[in-house]
């Protein structure tokens, strides 16, 4: 949904873009103000769904690689308090 909407955000802008060349002449913007307006309505629309679908998404568990980490990291602090108390 999120892809679509800002697909359609990029047409609606590049419409207005195009619309604007043509309305420069006669002054007349209303067609392009028009696309102007939805292509940020919709950019908009996909970001705050976008940032509403991470929101509800649950946060997954840390993996076995993020574990092995974490102790490879206790175990070097580990390595450096036996030492300090050595000297």
């Amino acid at each position: 949904m999120r892809i679509f909407l800002f697909l359609c955000s990029a047409l609606s802008l590049l419409l207005a873009a195009h619309k604007f060349s043509l309305a420069e002449p006669s002054g007349q913007y209303k067609g392009a103000l028009f696309f102007l307006l939805m292509g940020i309505q919709m950019l908009v629309t996909g970001a705050l769904i976008g940032e509403h679908r991470e929101s509800q998404t649950p946060k997954s568990p840390p993996s076995a690689e993020k574990k092995d980490d974490k102790e490879a990291g206790l175990s070097a602090a580990n390595a450096s308090e036996e030492q300090g108390k050595r000297s």
